[in-house]
């Protein structure tokens, strides 16, 4: 009967450490999954995927080491060009039509419209700040038509500024 019963405890508490380390290592991926969505929707696709594949490096070496916070994420591209574009009159006349929660769902529907349309039109979203919205084309991958992509990108931003006026009866316009 002793032995059952040390053999039983011993399994049982082989258990709960198997369970428990289970349950840890499933909320660490999950930590590490919203951190990498995160890290993947600030900044471009290339730049996250080459931050994730260093911090990966240094995690299977074992070892921290304090200088992986330092280094810097800088690529060289020539014949790019750049769209800069932001909601004229954002912060006064749009900010006093709606209320907050309208003006996020306003500003989130448009936003999604614009990387669809990037994605359309060879461009690639850099950032994203309050009303402003920062493309660019030609890179990562060079392309000799990186200006006419970028005014396309453009006028197509203009078009879905203009339906997202008549669809919501707020006075937006877009500055490039």
């Amino acid at each position: 009967m002793y032995t059952k019963y040390l053999t039983d405890r011993s399994q049982r508490k082989a258990f709960l450490e198997t369970h428990r380390s289970m349950e840890t290592r499933y909320r660490t991926q999950s930590e590490n999954d919203k951190q990498e969505k995160l890290l993947l929707s600030v900044l471009p696709d290339f730049v996250a995927k080459e931050m994730i594949r260093d911090i990966e490096r240094e995690e299977r070496g074992g070892v921290f080491q304090p200088h992986q916070f330092h280094k810097i994420y800088i690529h060289r591209y020539e014949n790019v060009s750049i769209l800069f574009a932001d909601i004229k009159g954002f912060t006064v006349a749009l900010a006093s039509q709606c209320s907050a929660q309208e003006l996020v769902r306003i500003l989130n529907d448009l936003f999604a419209r614009f990387d669809k349309l990037a994605a359309e039109n060879h461009c690639l979203r850099i950032k994203l700040l309050g009303d402003c919205y920062y493309c660019v084309s030609g890179l990562p991958t060079p392309r000799s038509d990186h200006a006419h992509c970028s005014v396309e990108m453009g006028l197509h931003m203009i078009k879905a500024i203009r339906d997202t006026r008549h669809k919501t009866q707020v006075s937006i316009y877009l500055r490039h």
